[in-house]
């Protein structure tokens, strides 16, 4: 039988179809194999079986470009040049069975391409691999819509094959979903070499743990690092990433996106290129775990050579091998990875590797009496099985093709030669360096420091243009309002080009923009909206230039925020007295918060079995049904749970969710001393958090929502810090952002709070320097200095620790400990609400009163440290420096009253005349057509050169370090609480 594989460069590539395909020529030696070599050497070493047939190609897709028809549609012509080229370089042969790989689309049009070039085909058989627009549809670059095209090409191919057979069960099972045609399955054991266990080498080392294969998402690289971060690194000796990666069309790389996953979590992950067969081997036979967590995987081949070698293997449930494992030898041990739950499979990994030896002897001893027959039909009989081609596809594609070979065979060949060659130089040469061009006027049409300057000449006619518009209906304003919302970001899809780009997203005169969405948004009746923006402008110029406060307290009286309504009171009815009375705000809270007391609940249900441990894990419970499942079990991963030192409160704020019955479904299972507390009705997670604090039965606390977690060493680690130290109240590792699916799968990250170079008082300037998701403190603090005020809905959390931040003592610990899961659902946080809840929780506590608070019982060379902070620091959540002028301003008033003599004041003129640019910018005192572009770029020179004299300042004063950045749209005011929010626009969205 003459078999021709329809495929290239059999014994030189290297991918998954090439190595099938040899293996099959080397296990089949009765039958009489034949491919195409296009780069492998005619010399290359092969079997006798195996006949290298010289790719010819003579057709171009290049060919067609004028071909003009309905049908057959353009997305078949590179099938059809390749099918073509195919036929023609095999013109004389005869073979029994053509067999082509469905990771290509050219079967589309193989008959008919064998058959106009005259070779005799009997059958043609597709080998079913996997489809390539699942793969990009599943890669980091791919979109996840369908490729519509793409995907009707596998059909028709599949459906126009005489014979379709694959090596993987649950691949075949997709495709009869797909099309109903019979497929054949080609057991693996008729062609793979089962290695042999080999004997365990350095059996004294800790476990490597290896992911091995292409980076694309598919297979899972991003899966095996969040495992490496979640495993105790006490327990493993090395992690590698052994493979080749795949790129973007721009020329982004698997490596980079795994390279910035590490680096955000801080592991040692060391990536490779791919290792030879031999290499393999022998890390097969290290102590090792093999990781292949693929998300979708036809078969996976090398989990059979990794397990059947005898080394542990870790298999993604979405790789066909899971499915050929359980059927054909259910004794084997191996680890399954389930990728819609990755977090079930960690005990058993830390099992594994604590227990190393132990489990590979398991492995070994499995293996030893292994049956590796089968009674499935082999490639023979597949190859002569009738032939089962759905005629009607087949016919389609054998007109498609006569049309297009006709079409081929009477093109012009010479008349627009020179028009070919211009469009190849277009295609070639202009198109991308035009399109570089506009990817970097993009650019700068975006970067902020660059771009303003352009935009700004535009600004006073785009201010023209929209606030003329009419506001007569519903409708008018809506559309109004978003266009006045472009004015901050571009939110038109029609202004994503350049001069879209430079009409939009202006960062100056800000506060006129705010104020006519606050007055729109008002004619719309959303009142807390408007007031939240009038507030920002308040904040943003320092006072109430335009006699708006009246509105402002009026509507935070009504909206619920008394307190607010009074701090805003308090920070602008009367500037000259805002900073005694904001210090008698701030000392009066922290008296009034001293004490809390016990109130009673409607359910307490404990299981706790004592009276003392080491770590409470107080968790609030709102409408958290769903998401508590998988946080519980998550959660009794920590290491003290295991010894019995944590304990875990739940605490149910009235919740209508049905949270007591998942807790009573769980609470068996997890075998955590946990109680379960219910209130009578709602109540804000502040209260909650002080119900629990009393009930807690350990010295070390923490609070997580069911949206955060925390990974298995956390809490073990940070009580360590604790124990020795006892100075020490309050410890906080980086914590990781991700966006997670409803199930809490890892999609991607957002950010990493880098805490890196820690000064407490950084909390002054950026609130998540010191945090709660990867932190704990010791439950004393609220002995000595209170509890947290149960009023607040949203912020309450970054009023306490501005509160009580002067009277502690807090360090960093450099690990990423801490992990949020963003659910596709709203946050609290994310509202006007926690913006207005920031004016006595955050921005009092930044006013000179509010500096008062925190450093009047400090050295005065702490104050001079952070002024310098102030001026040049880093966001946690930020690569570039920022700078925060207005507290730096603030710092200096404070220091000219405790230390008149300090040379740190040679800052103060400097300083108090950017904050006043950079307060004039923010709004124009005309809008004259260049009155913007004049005063962004005085503002920009005077930045420029305050930033040179600070420089000079701190090197004449011994600070050689000091390195600012006055990028007018890095300090804290644009960084900030400079969003829009956008309220629902009904009607336009009907």
């Amino acid at each position: 039988m003459k078999i021709l594989i329809a495929d290239f460069d059999l014994f030189k590539k290297i991918g998954g179809g090439q190595t099938f395909y040899r293996q099959i020529i080397e296990k089949n030696p009765h039958l009489e194999f034949y491919y195409l070599i296009n780069q492998e050497n005619t010399n290359n070493p092969r079997p006798k079986n195996a006949n290298p047939i010289p790719y010819q190609p003579i057709y171009e897709i290049n060919d067609l470009n004028y071909y003009l028809n309905v049908n057959p549609p353009r997305w078949t012509y590179r099938s059809f040049t390749l099918a073509s080229n195919i036929a023609n370089s095999v013109k004389g042969y005869e073979f029994d069975v053509v067999d082509a790989p469905d990771y290509e689309q050219y079967t589309l049009f193989l008959r008919p391409a064998l058959e106009y070039h005259g070779v005799k085909c009997n059958k043609v058989a597709l080998s079913l691999h996997g489809k390539i627009s699942t793969t990009l549809r599943m890669d980091w670059f791919g979109s996840n819509e369908v490729n519509i095209p793409l995907d009707l090409e596998e059909k028709m191919q599949f459906k126009t094959a005489d014979i379709r057979y694959g090596i993987s069960k649950s691949y075949l099972q997709e495709w009869r979903e797909l099309v109903n045609v019979k497929s054949h399955y080609f057991n693996p054991l008729h062609f793979i070499d089962l290695p042999k266990p080999q004997p365990l080498k350095n059996i004294d080392k800790k476990a490597n743990l290896y992911f091995i294969g292409r980076t694309e998402k598919r297979k899972g690289a991003d899966i095996f690092v969040n495992l490496v971060w979640w495993l105790s690194p006490h327990n493993y000796s090395e992690a590698t990433i052994i493979g080749p990666h795949s790129y973007s069309e721009f020329g982004q790389s698997s490596q980079d996106l795994l390279q910035e996953m590490i680096n955000k979590r801080l592991v040692n992950i060391e990536i490779q290129s791919s290792k030879p067969r031999e290499e393999l081997k022998q890390i097969f036979a290290q102590p090792a775990i093999i990781f292949l967590p693929s998300r979708y995987d036809t078969l996976n081949l090398l989990a059979l050579e990794s397990l059947f070698s005898g080394c542990p293997t870790a298999i993604g449930s979405g790789a066909g091998v899971c499915q050929f494992l359980e059927e054909n030898f259910p004794q084997l041990p191996w680890i399954k990875i389930d990728v819609e739950n990755t977090y079930e499979c960690l005990p058993k990994l830390a099992d594994v590797l604590e227990n190393y030896q132990e489990y590979r002897e398991k492995l070994n001893q499995a293996l030893i009496d292994i049956d590796t027959s089968t009674n499935d039909p082999n490639l023979t009989e597949i190859y002569q099985a009738d032939s089962n081609v759905e005629k009607d596809t087949a016919l389609e594609l054998k007109q498609w093709y006569l049309q297009l070979i006709d079409y081929w065979q009477h093109r012009p060949e010479n008349k627009n030669i020179i028009k070919n060659n211009a469009t190849k130089l277009m295609q070639k040469v202009v198109r991308p360096t035009v399109s570089k061009l506009k990817n970097k006027a993009n650019n700068y049409a975006e970067n902020n420091r660059a771009s303003q300057l352009i935009k700004s000449p535009f600004l006073a006619s785009q201010y023209h243009k929209v606030f003329t518009l009419s506001e007569q209906t519903e409708l008018e304003i809506e559309k109004k309002l978003q266009q006045v919302w472009n004015f901050v970001e571009t939110v038109e899809p029609e202004a994503k080009g350049i001069k879209g780009k430079i009409q939009s997203a202006f960062r100056i005169d800000r506060v006129r923009v705010w104020r006519e969405i606050a007055r729109l948004e008002r004619m719309r009746n959303n009142d807390l909206v408007a007031a939240t923006y009038l507030l920002r402008s308040m904040r943003t110029l320092g006072y109430d230039k335009f006699n708006e406060l009246p509105y402002v307290l009026k509507i935070l009286e009504e909206k619920g925020f008394k307190s607010e309504a009074k701090a805003t009171e308090v920070m602008f009815k009367d500037i000259n007295q805002q900073t005694e009375n904001a210090l008698d705000f701030l000392n009066t809270t922290y008296t009034n918060l001293l004490k809390y007391d016990r109130e009673e609940y409607e359910i307490i249900d404990d299981r706790r079995d004592k009276n003392s441990y080491k770590v409470s894990v107080i968790v609030s419970l709102y409408n958290a049904a769903p998401k508590l499942p998988l946080f519980l079990r998550v959660l009794a991963q920590q290491t003290l749970a295991k010894t019995g030192d944590m304990e875990v409160i739940l605490m149910d704020s009235g919740s209508p969710d049905e949270e007591y019955q998942v807790f009573l479904a769980l609470a068996d299972q997890l075998k955590l001393p946990i109680v379960y507390f219910r209130s009578h009705q709602r109540e804000t997670i502040q209260k909650a958090w002080n119900r629990a604090i009393l009930e807690v039965r350990s010295h070390y606390i923490t609070f997580l929502g069911v949206d955060e977690t925390i990974i298995p060493e956390c809490l073990e680690v940070l009580a360590e810090e604790l124990d020795k130290d006892e100075e020490t109240d309050w410890v906080i590792a980086h914590s990781l952002v991700t966006e997670v699916d409803l199930q809490g799968n890892h999609f991607q990250d957002i950010m990493l709070y880098n805490r890196a170079n820690y000064d407490q008082n950084l909390e002054y300037l950026e609130t998540c320097y010191l945090s709660l998701v990867g932190g704990l403190y010791r439950k004393n603090i609220h002995d000595k200095y209170g509890y947290y005020d149960p009023t607040y809905r949203g912020a309450g959390d970054t009023e306490f620790k501005n509160r009580v931040l002067p009277h502690i003592k807090t360090k960093m610990v450099n690990r990423v400990l801490g992990l949020f899961w963003n659910y596709p659902d709203a946050r609290t946080t994310q509202s006007p609400m926690a913006e207005v809840e920031d004016i006595r929780a955050w921005y009092l506590h930044r006013s000179l009163g509010g500096v008062k608070y925190a450093f009047a019982n400090k050295n005065p060379d702490v104050v001079e440290e952070f002024l310098y902070h102030a001026l040049a620091y880093r966001k946690s959540y930020c690569g570039h420096i920022s700078s925060d002028i207005e507290y730096a301003y603030n710092l200096c008033q404070f220091l000219a009253e405790i230390k008149p003599t300090s040379p740190l004041l040679q800052f103060k003129p400097s300083i108090e005349q950017l904050l006043t640019a950079y307060r004039q910018l923010d709004w124009l005192e005309n809008t004259e057509t260049f009155t913007a572009t004049k005063t962004l770029w005085k503002t920009r020179q005077l930045a420029k050169n305050t930033e040179d004299l600070h420089r000079k300042i701190a090197l004449k004063l011994g600070n050689g370090n000091f390195n600012p950045n006055y990028d007018i749209f890095h300090d804290n005011r644009h960084e900030q609480h400079a969003n829009l929010w956008k309220t629902e626009l009904s009607l336009i969205n009907r």
